[in-house]
């Protein structure tokens, strides 16, 4: 159970209520993050906007003659519940209907706020802690994109690894919100902003030289964070070792000596979900590999992952296939495969995926380099995941990343 808002606004009663005022008033939203810009994408059903990194989009859906915004609140916290909602007051719109399951909008009651989200705490802490003792790596309020794993501790949170401690405290009915929610109090305070830097750490930096504008602005935002917070308020706990490697990988060289001669010496850094394996999700198909990769989308719609010495690219369709059809993945997979003698059958954890993997060497750029491809289907999804290498040695990693492959 989540909390969240959503607002229905009338539209086209008046030149402020039309669709395109709505549309850009989104579109012209500023962001609260240094060096983070607010993303916004429309069709003719609706839109959805990404307001800050640390929450799913909001979502506005056109709809018999009203426009319904929603938003989900209770993985970013009470401030951005608040947040939101003084963004829905800006458009100067009476709505004509809201749903606001932490009663914010009609109270303005920011204490009481802050409680409601304790609340939701509380109940989901009861349920982790119902859970079998030897589960760990739970992801709790993260994202559906990719998740981290294989750390051995009981959760992965936005601000970090919890404990069954901490949840145990705050069934007790403990204030313990504020370590818990990356936007805790009201407004934009020094909290808020090592909290989103801290964030950022664990979640977006990859900790490897960076080389897209997204690896760069995720390095540049997490620095500009911890340097406002600091102004704010320079007795909060900081990621000093951390905070050091960004200012490296900024090749930020003044201020690498600031915070040598701020801190002294630190301890080796440790944080950063990416620093480890994670399983990346794209268009319902996981996969586990290094956090250490650049990522981006290409052209044609596909997914790649890189570093200095491999790459991973997936491409993912669907296609309609009579209903008659007896084994749909069968099927799917022979259209894949289109009789290549170099597939063989591929068994993967869930047996319902058929699947087909070959291994070949191929020239690129003039150079020979070694490529295991994976096709996989289920019912009517079908993923052609392609893996190059130079060193036939890579093999048994290639065949490692195919077999992490699930649906779902």
């Amino acid at each position: 159970m989540g909390l969240g808002l959503t607002v229905w606004l009338p539209v086209g009663q008046g030149p402020e209520t039309k669709r395109e005022r709505y549309e850009q008033y989104f579109k012209d939203a500023a962001s609260v993050i240094p060096n983070w810009n607010v993303s916004c994408f429309f069709d003719d059903g609706g839109f959805c906007v990404k307001l800050v990194p640390f929450e799913e989009d909001i979502y506005g859906t056109w709809k018999d003659g009203q426009l319904c915004i929603s938003a989900k609140t209770n993985s970013a916290g009470p401030g951005y519940h608040a947040y939101v909602v003084d963004l829905i007051d800006g458009l100067c719109v009476k709505p004509v209907s809201i749903e606001d399951e932490t009663g914010y909008y009609a109270t303005r009651d920011f204490p009481a706020l802050q409680s409601k989200m304790e609340g939701w705490l509380e109940h989901t802490s009861e349920l982790l802690l119902k859970m079998d003792k030897n589960y760990s790596n739970i992801s709790v309020s993260f994202s559906l994109d990719w998740t981290p794993h294989a750390s051995g501790r009981f959760t992965c949170c936005p601000l970090g690894y919890f404990d069954r401690n901490f949840f145990e405290r705050a069934k007790a009915g403990e204030n313990v919100g504020s370590e818990f929610f990356v936007w805790w109090n009201q407004g934009q305070d020094a909290l808020f902003f090592r909290n989103v830097a801290l964030n950022t750490i664990l979640c977006d930096v990859n900790w490897i030289t960076p080389e897209t504008d997204d690896e760069r602005l995720a390095i540049s935002s997490a620095l500009e964070c911890l340097k406002k917070a600091y102004a704010l308020n320079p007795e909060l706990e900081y990621p000093a070792a951390e905070w050091l490697e960004l200012a490296g990988l900024s090749g930020d060289t003044a201020l690498t000596e600031t915070l040598k001669s701020r801190f002294g010496s630190v301890t080796e850094p440790a944080l950063g979900y990416r620093r480890g394996e994670i399983t990346s999700n794209v268009h319902g198909w996981r996969f586990s590999h290094s956090g250490k990769m650049h990522f981006i989308v290409e052209e044609d719609g596909s997914s790649t992952y890189w570093d200095d010495d491999v790459t991973i690219r997936l491409t993912t369709m669907t296609a309609t296939l009579k209903e008659d059809v007896p084994d749909k993945s069968e099927v799917l997979l022979s259209y894949g495969v289109k009789n290549d003698p170099a597939f063989e059958p591929f068994k993967l954890r869930n047996e319902k995926i058929a699947a087909a993997i070959s291994h070949k060497q191929i020239e690129e750029d003039g150079q020979v380099i070694c490529c295991t491809t994976l096709i996989a289907a289920l019912e009517s999804n079908l993923l052609i995941m392609s893996l190059f290498y130079d060193d036939m040695e890579e093999r048994d990693w290639a065949i490692k990343i195919c077999a992490s492959v699930a649906r779902g």
